[in-house]
Protein backbone atom coordinates (compact mmCIF):
# COMPACT_ATOMS: atom_id res chain seq x y z
CA UNK A 1 0.00 0.00 0.00
CA UNK A 2 2.99 1.95 0.70
CA UNK A 3 4.62 2.01 -2.53
CA UNK A 4 1.00 2.37 -4.25
CA UNK A 5 1.03 5.71 -2.57
CA UNK A 6 4.61 6.93 -3.28
CA UNK A 7 3.89 5.58 -6.96
CA UNK A 8 0.33 7.51 -7.02
CA UNK A 9 2.37 10.56 -5.92
CA UNK A 10 5.02 10.21 -7.90
CA UNK A 11 2.44 10.65 -11.02
CA UNK A 12 0.91 13.75 -9.67
CA UNK A 13 4.18 15.15 -9.29
CA UNK A 14 5.74 14.44 -12.79
CA UNK A 15 2.54 15.88 -14.62
CA UNK A 16 2.08 18.66 -12.38
CA UNK A 17 5.74 19.41 -13.38
CA UNK A 18 5.76 18.65 -16.81
CA UNK A 19 2.49 20.90 -17.42
CA UNK A 20 3.62 23.77 -16.05
CA UNK A 21 7.08 23.28 -18.05
CA UNK A 22 4.78 23.20 -21.09
CA UNK A 23 3.01 26.37 -20.14
CA UNK A 24 6.16 27.84 -19.39
CA UNK A 25 7.28 27.00 -23.09
CA UNK A 26 3.92 28.21 -24.39
CA UNK A 27 4.42 31.80 -23.41
CA UNK A 28 7.84 31.98 -24.09
CA UNK A 29 7.17 30.64 -27.34
CA UNK A 30 4.38 33.18 -27.61
CA UNK A 31 1.41 31.16 -28.35
CA UNK A 32 -1.82 32.20 -28.16
CA UNK A 33 -3.93 29.30 -28.14
CA UNK A 34 -4.06 27.58 -24.09
CA UNK A 35 -2.50 24.34 -23.48
CA UNK A 36 -5.09 21.40 -25.04
CA UNK A 37 -5.65 19.74 -21.35
CA UNK A 38 -9.30 19.05 -20.38
CA UNK A 39 -9.25 20.84 -16.78
CA UNK A 40 -12.92 19.18 -16.43
CA UNK A 41 -11.27 15.68 -16.38
CA UNK A 42 -8.65 16.57 -14.68
CA UNK A 43 -10.60 17.97 -11.37
CA UNK A 44 -13.13 15.07 -12.06
CA UNK A 45 -10.51 12.59 -11.54
CA UNK A 46 -8.66 14.06 -8.72
CA UNK A 47 -11.78 14.91 -6.74
CA UNK A 48 -12.87 11.12 -7.09
CA UNK A 49 -9.55 10.30 -5.51
CA UNK A 50 -10.25 12.61 -2.81
CA UNK A 51 -13.69 11.35 -2.28
CA UNK A 52 -11.99 7.86 -2.00
CA UNK A 53 -9.25 9.10 0.44
CA UNK A 54 -11.98 10.46 2.98
CA UNK A 55 -14.24 7.15 2.73
CA UNK A 56 -10.77 4.69 2.76
CA UNK A 57 -8.32 6.33 4.02
CA UNK A 58 -4.68 4.59 2.78
CA UNK A 59 -7.03 1.54 0.84
CA UNK A 60 -7.98 4.22 -1.52
CA UNK A 61 -4.47 3.93 -3.20
CA UNK A 62 -5.45 0.78 -3.68
CA UNK A 63 -9.15 1.49 -5.56
CA UNK A 64 -10.09 2.29 -9.14
CA UNK A 65 -10.18 6.11 -8.30
CA UNK A 66 -6.07 6.16 -7.64
CA UNK A 67 -6.02 4.01 -11.48
CA UNK A 68 -8.29 6.45 -12.49
CA UNK A 69 -6.51 9.29 -11.66
CA UNK A 70 -2.75 7.74 -13.03
CA UNK A 71 -4.44 7.03 -16.41
CA UNK A 72 -6.42 10.48 -16.75
CA UNK A 73 -2.82 12.22 -15.79
CA UNK A 74 -1.41 10.19 -18.24
CA UNK A 75 -3.72 10.94 -21.40
CA UNK A 76 -3.37 14.46 -20.81
CA UNK A 77 0.32 14.57 -20.63
CA UNK A 78 0.55 12.64 -23.63
CA UNK A 79 -1.93 14.97 -25.20
CA UNK A 80 0.43 17.87 -24.12
CA UNK A 81 3.52 15.83 -25.35
CA UNK A 82 2.13 15.71 -28.55
CA UNK A 83 0.89 19.70 -28.88
CA UNK A 84 4.74 20.35 -27.66
CA UNK A 85 6.31 18.66 -30.88
CA UNK A 86 3.69 20.12 -33.01
CA UNK A 87 4.01 23.67 -32.41
CA UNK A 88 7.75 23.69 -31.85
CA UNK A 89 8.23 21.43 -35.10
CA UNK A 90 5.82 24.01 -36.58
CA UNK A 91 8.53 26.97 -35.80
CA UNK A 92 11.12 25.08 -38.27
CA UNK A 93 8.26 24.88 -41.62
CA UNK A 94 10.25 27.85 -43.22
CA UNK A 95 13.69 26.67 -43.01
CA UNK A 96 12.95 22.76 -44.20
CA UNK A 97 14.37 23.99 -47.76
CA UNK A 98 17.72 25.76 -46.69
CA UNK A 99 17.92 22.07 -44.39
CA UNK A 100 17.40 20.15 -47.35
CA UNK A 101 19.97 22.80 -50.00
CA UNK A 102 22.78 22.44 -47.13
CA UNK A 103 22.64 18.11 -47.41
CA UNK A 104 21.95 18.05 -50.92
CA UNK A 105 24.92 17.05 -53.44
CA UNK A 106 24.76 20.46 -55.72
CA UNK A 107 26.19 21.96 -52.73
CA UNK A 108 29.19 23.30 -54.44
CA UNK A 109 31.58 26.37 -52.97
CA UNK A 110 33.60 27.24 -50.58
CA UNK A 111 34.58 24.56 -48.23
CA UNK A 112 34.33 27.10 -45.34
CA UNK A 113 30.93 27.83 -46.37
CA UNK A 114 30.06 23.87 -47.44
CA UNK A 115 31.10 23.06 -44.37
CA UNK A 116 29.26 26.11 -42.05
CA UNK A 117 26.12 24.68 -43.75
CA UNK A 118 26.20 21.25 -42.72
CA UNK A 119 27.45 22.21 -39.43
CA UNK A 120 24.53 24.74 -38.99
CA UNK A 121 21.93 22.55 -40.58
CA UNK A 122 22.75 19.15 -38.38
CA UNK A 123 22.35 21.35 -35.15
CA UNK A 124 19.27 22.63 -36.72
CA UNK A 125 17.33 19.56 -37.22
CA UNK A 126 19.09 17.97 -33.75
CA UNK A 127 16.86 21.36 -32.28
CA UNK A 128 13.96 20.63 -34.56
CA UNK A 129 13.61 16.99 -33.43
CA UNK A 130 14.46 17.45 -29.67
CA UNK A 131 11.39 17.82 -27.41
CA UNK A 132 12.01 21.60 -25.97
CA UNK A 133 9.93 20.74 -22.53
CA UNK A 134 11.25 17.25 -21.82
CA UNK A 135 14.58 17.32 -23.24
CA UNK A 136 15.31 20.89 -22.88
CA UNK A 137 19.03 20.40 -21.33
CA UNK A 138 20.27 18.68 -23.62
CA UNK A 139 19.02 21.29 -25.96
CA UNK A 140 20.94 23.82 -23.99
CA UNK A 141 23.69 21.45 -24.16
CA UNK A 142 23.80 21.23 -28.20
CA UNK A 143 23.21 25.16 -28.23
CA UNK A 144 25.61 26.07 -25.60
CA UNK A 145 23.20 28.35 -23.94
CA UNK A 146 21.01 28.37 -21.00
CA UNK A 147 16.97 28.92 -20.86
CA UNK A 148 14.30 28.23 -23.09
CA UNK A 149 14.61 31.93 -24.78
CA UNK A 150 18.38 31.76 -25.24
CA UNK A 151 17.53 28.89 -27.14
CA UNK A 152 15.04 30.31 -29.54
CA UNK A 153 17.21 33.52 -30.05
CA UNK A 154 20.42 31.11 -30.83
CA UNK A 155 18.01 28.78 -33.43
CA UNK A 156 16.81 32.26 -35.07
CA UNK A 157 21.29 33.04 -35.09
CA UNK A 158 21.79 29.75 -37.01
CA UNK A 159 19.00 29.47 -39.26
CA UNK A 160 20.56 33.15 -40.22
CA UNK A 161 24.18 31.51 -40.53
CA UNK A 162 22.71 28.61 -42.56
CA UNK A 163 21.04 31.28 -45.13
CA UNK A 164 24.19 33.32 -45.29
CA UNK A 165 26.24 30.36 -45.95
CA UNK A 166 23.60 28.87 -48.49
CA UNK A 167 23.74 32.52 -50.43
CA UNK A 168 27.20 32.81 -50.59
CA UNK A 169 28.04 29.36 -52.17
CA UNK A 170 24.36 30.33 -54.76
CA UNK A 171 26.55 33.40 -55.55
CA UNK A 172 29.64 31.74 -56.26
CA UNK A 173 28.16 29.04 -58.33
CA UNK A 174 26.38 31.71 -60.48
CA UNK A 175 30.05 33.05 -60.88
CA UNK A 176 31.15 30.35 -62.34
CA UNK A 177 31.79 29.70 -66.25
CA UNK A 178 28.69 27.97 -67.88
CA UNK A 179 30.33 24.34 -68.75
CA UNK A 180 31.12 23.97 -65.13
CA UNK A 181 27.58 24.97 -63.80
CA UNK A 182 26.60 22.52 -66.62
CA UNK A 183 28.93 20.35 -65.51
CA UNK A 184 28.01 20.32 -62.01
CA UNK A 185 24.20 20.01 -62.71
CA UNK A 186 25.17 16.95 -64.57
CA UNK A 187 27.13 15.66 -61.91
CA UNK A 188 24.61 16.04 -59.05
CA UNK A 189 21.70 14.47 -61.49
CA UNK A 190 21.20 10.40 -61.31
CA UNK A 191 22.52 9.61 -63.92
CA UNK A 192 26.01 11.45 -63.42
CA UNK A 193 28.76 12.78 -66.09
CA UNK A 194 30.90 10.03 -67.68
CA UNK A 195 33.68 10.13 -67.50
CA UNK A 196 34.80 9.89 -71.20
CA UNK A 197 33.05 13.45 -71.18
CA UNK A 198 36.08 14.86 -69.16
CA UNK A 199 38.67 16.37 -71.64
CA UNK A 200 41.77 17.85 -70.90
CA UNK A 201 39.75 21.06 -71.56
CA UNK A 202 36.89 20.64 -69.27
CA UNK A 203 39.28 19.09 -66.52
CA UNK A 204 41.92 22.75 -66.56
CA UNK A 205 38.15 24.63 -66.24
CA UNK A 206 37.35 22.48 -63.14
CA UNK A 207 40.29 22.79 -61.68
CA UNK A 208 40.73 26.50 -62.46
CA UNK A 209 37.85 26.71 -60.59
CA UNK A 210 38.35 25.14 -57.62
CA UNK A 211 35.41 22.66 -57.73
CA UNK A 212 37.19 19.47 -59.00
CA UNK A 213 37.54 18.40 -54.83
CA UNK A 214 33.93 18.27 -55.01
CA UNK A 215 33.69 15.58 -57.55
CA UNK A 216 33.73 11.68 -56.58
CA UNK A 217 33.86 8.83 -59.35
CA UNK A 218 31.02 6.50 -58.67
CA UNK A 219 29.69 3.04 -60.34
CA UNK A 220 26.67 2.66 -61.93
Amino acid sequence: MLLRGRNVGANLQLAAEYLEAAEFYRRTVGRSDMLPIDASAIRQAIGRFRGALSKSGPKAFQQQSAASLIRVLNSQTMRVERWVKSTWQGRFEAVRFLLDRAESVDLHGSPVDRIKARNRASTIRFALRTDPVKERAALEERLKVEGLNACLIRVKELIGELHSAILAIDKAQAALPPEVRAVLMRAASPEGLPLEEVTPKLLRALQATDVLDDLVVRQL
